[in-house]
């Protein structure tokens, strides 16, 4: 009995550190806020550093380094995030407005079909 209780804990452990380990996600009105304080200071972050913060949920809609870079948790394609949207779903993610290669400024928010057009 004294096992089990021990492979259980531990189990339930492992859950806990995975469940941490992945709400750790810079998709977050936090990551915003330091994008727009870091920009305050003239401390841009980079599209290259955005784009590798926000990983595989990244939407780079840029064009020659300016534009927007959206990332919904989950979405990995503009596609994704519309199909979400259609289907009537709350979709919150972060708008990265980038110019020149620099995000500028940040926001988390509910995505609406203004936001991709």
């Amino acid at each position: 009995m004294k096992k089990f209780v021990k492979v259980v804990a531990l189990v339930m452990a492992l859950v806990t550190l995975a469940c941490v380990f992945t709400s750790c996600s810079n998709i977050s009105e936090s990551y915003a806020k330091k994008i727009n304080k870091a920009a305050e200071k003239d401390e841009h972050y980079t599209l290259d550093q955005v784009l590798e913060d926000l990983g595989d949920d990244a939407v780079n809609v840029t064009i020659l380094g300016s534009g927007v870079v959206i990332a919904v948790k989950g979405c990995d394609s503009m596609d994704d995030i519309k199909e979400k949207i259609d289907d009537g779903k709350t979709v919150k993610g972060i708008v990265v407005t980038v110019l020149a290669n620099k995000a500028t400024a940040a926001e988390y928010k509910e995505i609406t079909k203004d936001d991709l057009k």
